[in-house]
């Protein structure tokens, strides 16, 4: 059953789509804020219930920060140095990512989190652990729930770099032409975002299993480290 946490999920996902769909027709960056606006008031909306648990909210919040504040160095590197990506926003353009865009994938990376884990829990829920490898069941459980995840990763990281392409950044600056592209994104965007988010049950840790539960911030850290890792890796692929 749907919660009022997974209701404002389900409109932070529309408004972010729409908020990005109204920045490739109007060509500017300044849009993407009401967007960030939205999400955290409903996102704090959802926090001041008490009359259901908000933690995996929290703690999907906490993920999607830790994450992008880890990747942000890496997409310096990208944009400034290596010109994987070049935004074409003057606000701030000779320090680092707009920052409109850098809250947006806060809070994407929460929505990416919140997704996982409370697909883990509905699963829990329905599907029972065999009891005779309960650690076996938990370990499915959560690779289906990442697989769902890093699908729904990697769709979203096309339409939204796809719609953004027109007025609010350019992949290959360099103009490589052996790079193989979806709707003007390099397919090796998706393919890092489906194998990133494929790796949850490593990032957050699998209870009653070898895999060791780990804090949001610690799983955010990992998740930013790896994502920048195989964008970048991928890229030299065709870059060498």
């Amino acid at each position: 059953m749907g919660t009022k946490t997974d209701k404002s999920v389900f409109a932070v996902t529309g408004t972010t789509l729409l908020t990005f769909l109204i920045a490739s027709r109007i060509g500017t960056i300044w849009i993407l804020y009401p967007n960030v606006l939205i999400a955290v008031s409903l996102f704090f909306y959802c926090n001041r219930q008490t009359d259901e648990d908000t933690s995996l909210l929290s703690s999907s919040s906490i993920f999607g920060l830790a994450t992008v504040l880890t990747y942000v160095p890496m997409d310096w590197l990208f944009s400034r140095k290596v010109r994987l990506i070049v935004y074409r926003s003057d606000f701030l353009v000779n320090i680092t990512t707009p920052i409109p865009i850098i809250l947006n994938w806060v809070v994407f990376a929460t929505l990416a989190a919140y997704c996982y884990q409370r697909l883990t829990a509905i699963c829990q829920i329905r599907f029972a652990s065999d009891a005779e490898n309960p650690s076996g069941g938990s370990i499915g459980i959560a690779m289906l729930a990442a697989g769902v995840t890093g699908i729904g990763a990697a769709l979203g990281s096309v339409i939204i770099y796809a719609l953004g392409a027109l007025h609010l950044w350019e992949w290959n600056a360099l103009k490589i032409d052996r790079i193989p592209q979806i709707a003007s994104v390099p397919t090796f965007v998706p393919i890092a975002f489906l194998i990133t988010f494929l790796l949850c049950p490593y990032f957050f840790g699998i209870a009653n299993s070898f895999l060791r539960e780990q804090h949001a911030g610690v799983a955010g850290i990992r998740c930013g480290i790896f994502i920048g890792a195989l964008q970048f890796l991928s890229f030299l692929l065709f870059y060498i």
